[in-house]
């Protein structure tokens, strides 16, 4: 399929909306393969944007992985990785993952690591591999 939106809904809720430029379901397996993703999650204090060249997982196990140079957008704030993973449990928040390097700029601010983990439901980002802190830097319109 082309050009197709999508929503995710837990516990009778929206969590999430996206487009992707294109996507394959396959119903006897449900696996799901996209290009082109935008994702959008309505968190406490506003939204976040997650952007992704491809993505592939099987819904019924309820794991998707995007790749190609991923962003993340909160606000004034930005976050790039080459891959990340979802995983959402039977019960619970989901989980969002990663190994490899990770970099999170904002208004004066350079982070960077090595891995991370994300808890969407709580807007927690924790990074690994001993994370840097650059602070002070000037800020650009």
């Amino acid at each position: 399929m082309e050009g197709v939106r999508f929503s995710i809904e837990r516990g009778g809720l929206n969590r999430a909306r996206g487009e992707a430029d294109r996507l394959t379901y396959r119903r006897d397996t449900t696996a799901l393969a996209a290009e082109g993703l935008s994702l959008f999650m309505t968190v406490p204090d506003g939204e976040v944007r997650l952007t992704a060249p491809r993505g592939a997982g099987v819904v019924s196990d309820r794991r998707f992985d995007v790749a190609g140079g991923i962003k993340v957008n909160r606000g004034a704030d930005m976050a790039t990785t080459e891959s990340a993973t979802y995983e959402a449990p039977p019960v619970g928040a989901g989980l969002v993952s990663g190994t490899e390097p990770v970099t999170v700029t904002g208004p004066g601010y350079r982070l960077t690591g090595r891995g991370f983990k994300l808890y969407p439901a709580a807007g927690d980002l924790v990074l690994g591999g001993g994370a840097r802190l650059l602070a002070g830097l000037p800020v650009t319109p």
